[in-house]
């Protein structure tokens, strides 16, 4: 058994952190010793590391519930559970692609930023985009 103190310090989460996935259904049969202490178990601590996966694998809460609800009755929602991982792949790398973007317009910039840098030091004219970016 577990408080909420313990259960915090192991998943490095805030204790209002842990009360609010109470409250919005992802940690369920949380036992309440004279209505307000938290106890948890080894199955909340399973949960909570199912969760921390799934939010590495950035999936939301509501998809984390969705997905935990679907696993509930797993022989007639593994298609729905396998439909959900595919639109997050599909998502994550349109995310991924978005990113190499961004990535390569910082990499532009600083060979042009490191032209100008140089010209500066070396009391040259400063470069045109288009002389250094073709």
């Amino acid at each position: 058994m577990y408080s909420i103190k313990e259960i915090a310090a192991k998943f490095g989460l805030r204790a209002s952190t842990i009360r609010y996935y109470e409250e919005i259904g992802l940690l369920e049969n949380v036992v309440h010793e004279g209505g307000y202490k938290r106890v948890y178990d080894e199955t909340h601590i399973d949960r909570l590391s199912a969760i921390e996966c799934f939010k590495k694998a950035r999936l939301s809460l509501e998809e984390i519930k969705q997905f935990f609800e679907y696993e509930k009755d797993i022989h007639s929602n593994s298609g729905n559970i396998l439909e959900m991982m595919k639109a997050k792949e599909l998502k994550t790398k349109e995310e991924i692609n978005r990113l190499k973007a961004g990535l390569e317009h910082v990499q532009m910039k600083i060979k042009y930023y490191s032209a100008v840098d140089e010209a500066i030091k070396e009391g040259r004219e400063i470069p045109a985009w288009g002389d250094i970016i073709k």
